[in-house]
């Protein structure tokens, strides 16, 4: 079953990433760009990708997050980029627009790695690279050249919201979550809750 880990996102968040959802929505984006948003309510934090893991090893799995250790922390989240990043004069192609953190990258990024060793152990593979962001809406692009004045509004827009509060939260709860893919988008289930202790 297709399965990863990630921090759930409060209802203060999610709102706060429709809302900045909604500025890009507004903008003249034609065939050329074609801008496909992630739910926000179902927005999260990955920590940790495991792919297809076979129902008996789920257990493992969770016996290794009931052992992580970390205390809970306080994230902020501001501030609109793109991956692949560029400044903007060099910017040819935008695959993924997301939300950056301002608050906890640190903390984050202990507990990403805390998991990554437990699980490591159990023979699944390292992450190349975390970064901590919430992913807005991935860019489908058709045409490079039809699409210069598209990708110079999306640009001016990243621009614009480049400092944009989101919201903040405690990080208090790991989640191993079921992933099931449909064509209205994905489903995400919650497969075991780690409490973080303080």
């Amino acid at each position: 079953m297709r399965t990863f880990i990630a921090v759930d996102l409060s209802e203060e968040i999610r709102t706060g990433i429709k809302e900045i959802q909604e500025q890009f929505m507004d903008l003249e984006i034609h065939e050329n760009l074609k801008l496909k948003f992630v739910n926000p309510e179902q927005a999260h934090q990955t920590v940790k990708f495991l792919g297809d893991v076979p129902e008996d090893r789920v257990e493992e799995v969770k016996g290794a997050l009931a052992e992580i250790s970390r205390k809970p922390f306080d994230i902020v989240l501001r501030g609109v980029g793109f991956f692949p990043e560029a400044p903007p004069e060099k910017v040819r192609n935008i695959r993924v627009i997301w939300v950056g953190m301002e608050k906890g990258v640190e903390e984050l990024k202990a507990l990403q790695k805390e998991v990554e060793s437990k699980l490591h152990a159990l023979g699944f593979p390292l992450e190349k690279r975390f970064s901590s962001h919430v992913t807005l809406c991935r860019v489908k692009m058709h045409s490079r050249a039809g699409s210069r004045d598209e990708m110079g509004r999306l640009l001016k827009k990243i621009a614009e919201l480049r400092e944009e509060g989101v919201g903040e939260m405690l990080v208090d709860e790991l989640k191993l979550k079921h992933s099931t893919l449909t064509p209205e988008g994905p489903i995400y289930e919650d497969m075991y809750v780690k409490k973080l202790k303080g």
